[in-house]
C-alpha cells in the first residue's frame, strides 16, 4: 500500500506554535488515502447489535470508533457529557475537529505530532502487521466550566479496506487526572517520618503493591478475555479461588466491576501484554 506520507518541517517538529499546521496534516493523511471497499459499516453495525451498544455505553471510560474517511465517529458511547462535560451530539456532529478545538493548546501540537509520527510508522508496515499496532497518548483537555482534565487515549485499528488502509480505529479515553494529581503529591510532598528516597518510588510500584502478585496474573488473564474456569485450569486454582481473587480486587480498588478493575490496572501501567 502507497500511503500519503507528509514529511514535517524542523519547526512543525520543535515548536509548539504551528498546532493548527500540524492538526491539518494529519486530517490531510487520512482524509486523502485511496480508500476500497470496508467489509462492515460501523454506522449501523453497533446500533444493530444492542447488547453491545449497552455493554460499550455502561462502561468506565469513553469508548469511541474513528472513520477515518469522514473524521467523524460512527460510535461514541454515551458517558461523553458525564465524563467531558460535552454533548454527545456535538462531538457526533463535528468529530474530530471538535476535539481538536478543547484540547489545552499546550497539548494541541505535541499531541498531533505523536499521532502523526506513529501513523506514518503504521502505514509503513505490511498490512497483516497493522492491526497489532496500539497507540496510547496522554493530553489535557478544558471543560466547560474552565477546569482541566487529564486524559489517557488508548486506540487500535479496528477496521481496514480491501486494499489494506486503515478505515477505522477504536479507543477509549480514561480521566487519569487523580492518577496525575497523586503522582504529584509523590513527588513533592515530604511526609513526616519518611526518608526522601521514599519520594522516588514510583507510582506503579505503589500501586501495585495494592494487589499481589497472585491477583495480577488473575486479572492479566481476565483482561485477555479468559473466563474463571480457564484461569482456574491455566494457573493450577480452584474456580472458587479465582471468583475470590477476582471479588477482593474489586473491593480493593474500588471498582464497581470487573470491567473498572481491568481498566485500573491497564492505566497504571500493573499488567503488560507479551
Amino acid at each position: 500500500m502507497q500511503g500519503v506520507h507528509l514529511k514535517l518541517t524542523r519547526d512543525e517538529q520543535n515548536s509548539p506554535a504551528p498546532a493548527s499546521s500540524i492538526f491539518t496534516k494529519l486530517c490531510s493523511m487520512w482524509l486523502n488515502q485511496p480508500y476500497g471497499q470496508v467489509p462492515i459499516s460501523y454506522d449501523t453495525y453497533v446500533k444493530n447489535n444492542p447488547a453491545l451498544e449497552t455493554i460499550l455505553n455502561n462502561g468506565p471510560c469513553i469508548t469511541w470508533i474513528l472513520d477515518l474517511r469522514t473524521l467523524h465517529f460512527s460510535f461514541l458511547s454515551q458517558n461523553v457529557q458525564e465524563i467531558f462535560g460535552y454533548s454527545n451530539q456535538i462531538f457526533k456532529e463535528k468529530g474530530l475537529t471538535y476535539l481538536n478545538q478543547i484540547v489545552h493548546p499546550d497539548d494541541v501540537a505535541p499531541t498531533w505530532l505523536r499521532v502523526i509520527q506513529n501513523w506514518q510508522y503504521l502505514i509503513a508496515l505490511p498490512p497483516l502487521q497493522r492491526k497489532e499496532q496500539k497507540l496510547n497518548i496522554r493530553y489535557r483537555i478544558i471543560k466547560p466550566n474552565g477546569k482541566i482534565m487529564q486524559v489517557l487515549e488508548q486506540s487500535t485499528v479496528l477496521q481496514q479496506d480491501d486494499l489494506g488502509h486503515v478505515t477505522h480505529l477504536m479507543g477509549v479515553c480514561s480521566d487519569i487526572s487523580l492518577l496525575e494529581k497523586i503522582e504529584d503529591e509523590i513527588l513533592t510532598t515530604k511526609p513526616i517520618g519518611h526518608k526522601v528516597k521514599d519520594l522516588n518510588t514510583p507510582v506503579s510500584d505503589i500501586t501495585q503493591a495494592i494487589l499481589s502478585k497472585r491477583e495480577l496474573q488473575i486479572v492479566k488473564l481476565i483482561a485477555a478475555g479468559y473466563k474463571s474456569r480457564d484461569i482456574a485450569r491455566e494457573l493450577f486454582i480452584s474456580f472458587h479461588t479465582v471468583n475470590t481473587h477476582r471479588q477482593k480486587m474489586i473491593e480493593k480498588t474500588n471498582s464497581k466491576n470487573t470491567g473498572e478493575l481491568i481498566q485500573y490496572v491497564m492505566t497504571r501501567k500493573l499488567i503488560k501484554f507479551d
